[in-house]
């Protein structure tokens, strides 16, 4: 009686082994839009939804090509692995155990995936729109960057020119003279700027020309 006592409480004891398997999702992380205003003109316009990196980033997503360990590469639909792209407020259902808001790059190297930080900064002359991939490793994987530049035109002010006639003689006719006078513009050229601007189209097809090349060696 006591060895089956014994026997089915060992064949009650819950099996505590975990199966753990290789994850088949290749995870970007993407911040929102950072601008780094230092315009004193405040016709430069820097109005963009901070989200659009995001959206644009799990849009292309699906361009990317995954190592087939036989030394080349076969596109994301054909490689059985599947792509995750989240933002702020996505991912805490896949990841809580980080804070994002506060430091993205610490957390995608603890989380092990990739970090898409975009940043544009601003000056009274020109913008910069920079997009860098990092690593879980934090090493830049890829970065991209577009500009806008200031036009500046100066329009040289209208000359005036005076063309006077003089007729000599009686009526029969006689000499004549002709005199022209310029008049050059007094007033300085004036000046003609269109300002640079932040635009949607620049966010995405700076995405675009990247996700393109983006190339994953699976371990």
């Amino acid at each position: 009686m006591l060895w089956l006592l014994t026997s089915l409480l060992f064949a009650q004891e819950p099996d505590m082994t975990m199966v753990v398997e290789a994850s088949k999702d290749i995870e970007f992380f993407v911040s929102p839009i950072k601008i780094q205003n230092r315009a004193v003109d405040i016709s430069v316009e820097t109005v963009i939804d901070a989200d659009a990196a995001f959206t644009y980033v799990g849009h292309y997503i699906k361009n990317i090509k995954v190592s087939t360990g036989r030394g080349g590469y076969e596109p994301l639909s054909l490689s059985g692995y599947e792509a995750r792209v989240y933002n702020e407020r996505t991912i805490q259902y896949a990841w809580d155990n980080c804070n994002y808001k506060r430091d993205p790059l610490a957390c995608a190297v603890k989380n092990s995936h990739y970090y898409v930080e975009t940043i544009v900064t601003v000056d009274d002359n020109q913008l910069v729109a920079k997009v860098t991939i990092y690593d879980s490793n934090a090493q830049v994987f890829l970065s991209a960057s577009t500009t806008d530049d200031k036009i500046v035109k100066w329009i040289k002010q209208q000359e005036i020119t005076i063309k006077q006639e003089q007729q000599q003689g009686g009526l029969l006719g006689g000499s004549g003279s002709a005199t022209t006078i310029h008049k050059p513009k007094e007033e300085l050229p004036l000046k003609w700027e269109i300002p640079h601007s932040l635009t949607d189209r620049m966010i995405q097809q700076m995405l675009l020309g990247m996700f393109v090349s983006v190339k994953i060696d699976i371990d």
